[in-house]
């Protein structure tokens, strides 16, 4: 069974592919540094529910 703690990090995952596709499409423009800090922050929350 598929715990709570692993679906969060499975969406957090495919949510930073999903941004990580988006920013390489901005590059370039005034929102590539919003994608940016999104895909920052995703990577801390990941990094931070494989400790838990």
């Amino acid at each position: 069974m598929i715990s709570m703690m692993d679906k969060r990090l499975e969406l957090a995952k495919n949510k930073k592919v999903e941004l990580e596709n988006k920013l390489e499409k901005v590059k370039g423009t005034p929102r590539e540094e919003d994608f940016r800090l999104q895909v920052e922050k995703l990577e801390q929350l990941i990094e931070h529910l494989q400790k838990e």
